[in-house]
């Protein structure tokens, strides 16, 4: 039987993958093994590598082993009770387990989550902090997810129903600090604190230390963790720990750190056995351990924290310390990315533009790159340029492509630098601006970028955008035939009358 720890983590998993759906109709895409053949349509109706049935294959080869992973973890009484749901003869595979865990997310519920006093309201199903918090009651979002314009009046109506649930004030602290509200959050995460709502502690901290809607300071942050620590709450805890760990606002003590990582974890804590997992890692106040390290990050990935799941994910698709699985860690970068962790989507995106642990699926790998690119991860916004460049995945449009190379360059990209002056360059895109090309040449030509080295030699030999000079050109060419640039090299040799390269 698993402990109270594991079914609570167990119960937040099933919330979140099973989030949305009526329990007798989830995964209804994974009804039958042959859905994908019956619905999109079989040969010569739809190929079997056309983008439908891919995406399709794709989606059903995922859930499986997602729902399989997950199935495995479930204590045995219950998976005796709930095993005999979806063996029919028509639904078999990733349907079935989905039909089980259904059945196991209801089994388990009364044992996973205390006694809320009433249903679960609208301002539940908007503010949720969700993810691995056994206290929420529907799947919830992360801060920067929540619909403010909406969660804000449904959290309002629900305290002032009941004003003495604690939940609500606390709900509506979110949704007020989600839209920037931070006095107002402030006197809402307050009055959760007096009516018994522990959460509450932890945003009231992370209030102070971030200095939102107060100046920041660190001693009343760790004040208000500490309080939340000393009541049990485990969000507390880890960031308490973190503080111990940098010596931010406390004496440095890894030992302190340490303990209250573990406390964070035996309440369930993800992100709190994914710092146990860096702890055990960089050996931080214990004796270095790579297996203890992966063992605390699997459980961070089972718990819900995006950065285990991401860690986890990252190690099966090296394999690194442990057995080299692309499935595997795309299950995971999907999790993780699903929580809105820009470097997951980034990954998840490259997976599926690659066809790394699965078919290639364009569109799927550009929505991903958006998600990550609007988060402002750069090699995101390079790789969604190149399908506006190339029209993969998305409609083609040079302006578009040239509007994200240029947010990655003004970041310091260095190959956005480059492409974004081929463009510029080009006249793709954007008007021609043979100046401005050059300064992004030089730009990327002066951190090494090869590519931009051979073009920096090809406007200083033309005299484009600055004034010829064979001196110059030479050196840049010389600079990026010593990286191994083909043209640069013949450059070079037209130009000083030497054989760079050798002969076969």
């Amino acid at each position: 039987m698993a402990g109270s720890r594991g079914v609570a983590a167990l119960a937040a998993t099933l919330m979140t993958v099973l989030a949305g759906q009526a329990s007798a109709e989830m995964f209804p895409v994974y009804r039958s093994d042959d859905y994908c053949l019956d619905t999109v349509g079989r040969p010569p109706k739809a190929t079997l590598d056309s983008p439908e049935m891919v995406a399709c294959f794709n989606r059903e080869s995922l859930a499986y082993v997602e729902l399989n992973d997950i199935w495995a973890k479930v204590p045995e009484d219950i998976q005796g009770s709930c095993y005999g749901e979806g063996r029919t003869k028509v639904e078999t595979g990733a349907g079935s387990y989905a039909r089980h865990l259904a059945c196991t997310q209801r089994e388990i519920a009364a044992r996973s989550r205390p006694g809320t006093g009433g249903p679960v309201t609208e301002c539940d199903r908007l503010a949720s902090r969700g993810g691995a918090d056994p206290l929420s009651l529907a799947p919830g979002f992360t801060m920067a997810d929540i619909d403010h314009a909406k969660a804000i009046p449904a959290c309002e109506q629900a305290l002032a129903e009941r004003p003495q649930e604690g939940r609500f004030a606390y709900m509506l602290g979110r949704s007020l600090e989600a839209a920037g509200l931070y006095e107002k959050a402030r006197q809402s995460y307050l009055k959760a604190v007096d009516l018994g709502e522990k959460r509450a502690f932890l945003n009231l901290g992370n209030l102070y230390e971030e200095g939102h809607g107060v100046e920041p300071d660190l001693a009343v942050a760790v004040a208000w963790y500490r309080k939340g620590a000393d009541a049990g709450e485990s969000g507390c805890q880890n960031n308490l720990a973190g503080l111990y760990l940098r010596g931010d606002g406390v004496e440095q003590s890894f030992e302190q750190a340490l303990a209250l990582y573990r406390k964070a974890f035996e309440h369930g804590d993800g992100e709190a056995a994914y710092n146990l997992g860096g702890l055990y890692e960089q050996g931080n106040g214990v004796e270095a351990d790579t297996a203890a390290a992966i063992d605390y990050y699997r459980k961070a990935a089972a718990a819900g924290s995006a950065n285990g799941q991401y860690e986890l994910a990252r190690r099966y698709a090296k394999g690194d310390g442990v057995e080299k699985n692309a499935t595997l860690a795309v299950v995971w970068y999907t999790k993780a990315a699903r929580q809105g962790l820009s470097s997951a989507q980034m990954e998840l995106g490259y997976a599926y533009d690659e066809g790394v642990g699965l078919s290639p699926e364009p569109a799927e790998a550009a929505k991903w790159y958006a998600r990550a690119a609007d988060k402002g991860y750069n090699a995101a916004r390079h790789n969604l340029a190149l399908f506006y460049t190339e029209g993969k995945g998305v409609p083609k449009d040079p302006a578009v492509a040239v509007s994200l190379y240029r947010q990655a360059a003004e970041d310091g990209y260095i190959p956005s630098q480059t492409n974004l002056a081929v463009q510029l360059a080009d006249g793709t895109g954007a008007p021609k601006d043979e100046a401005e090309a050059l300064k992004w040449f030089k730009l990327a030509a002066e951190q090494d970028e090869p590519v931009a080295q051979f073009n920096l030699g090809v406007f200083y030999e033309e005299g484009r955008g600055t004034r010829a000079s064979k001196k110059d050109a030479i050196a840049w060419y010389r600079k990026a035939a010593a990286q191994g640039h083909e043209k640069a090299k013949l450059a070079l040799d037209r130009l000083t009358g030497k054989k760079t390269r050798k002969k076969a």
